[in-house]
């Protein structure tokens, strides 16, 4: 909640649960994933603050299968490129970011 990026990654093969761990039971608030979680806990601590404190919430999804990088957001993107800036750090160019300001 302090300006940082967060990054959630979760690798392994085929089949053994990394989108259910990730997705979940959306519907379900016992059986939901990682990222309803974690998404739901920010807009909890967004609606927490004084009003005098302005939020930014940026997502992009992406896809890493046989090193080549698809943008969740946009799938038309393939093959996306890793780059490293010395301000920016290290990121990838050309990848869907979407403001969002709800869960």
């Amino acid at each position: 909640m302090e300006g940082f990026n967060g990054t959630v990654f979760a690798y392994g093969q085929t089949s053994s649960g990394k989108t259910h761990t990730m997705t979940g039971v959306i519907d379900d608030p016992n059986q939901r994933g990682l990222i309803p979680r974690m998404v739901k806990h920010i807009f909890e601590q967004i609606g927490s603050t004084t009003q005098e404190v302005e939020f930014s919430v940026k997502v992009s999804m992406i896809e890493i299968y046989m090193e080549k990088i698809r943008d969740l957001l946009n799938p038309v993107k393939t093959n996306l490129k890793v780059h490293e800036d010395k301000n920016k750090g290290i990121y990838i160019a050309d990848v869907t970011e979407t403001y969002v300001g709800e869960e």
